[in-house]
């Protein structure tokens, strides 16, 4: 039986992990629009509430070559 100290405990610990991967998601999505920039690139981001589900793309202009 879950006393209240566990039971505090565990959703301590539940609520930590949920921020700690949130702010790691949200952190690789900057990470991505920044290394799309220094190459030259537009980054196209579509992401929900959260950053749970999100998509990228980097959209860099052609170059030709002669």
């Amino acid at each position: 039986m879950l006393t209240k100290k566990k039971f505090t405990i565990i959703l301590s610990f539940l609520t930590i992990l949920l921020i700690s991967l949130i702010v790691m998601n949200e952190y690789s999505i900057y990470k991505a629009s920044e290394l799309c920039k220094d190459v030259g690139g537009t980054p196209d981001l579509a992401k929900d509430f959260l950053a749970v589900n999100w998509s990228f793309s980097c959209d860099r202009p052609s170059v030709g070559v002669k």
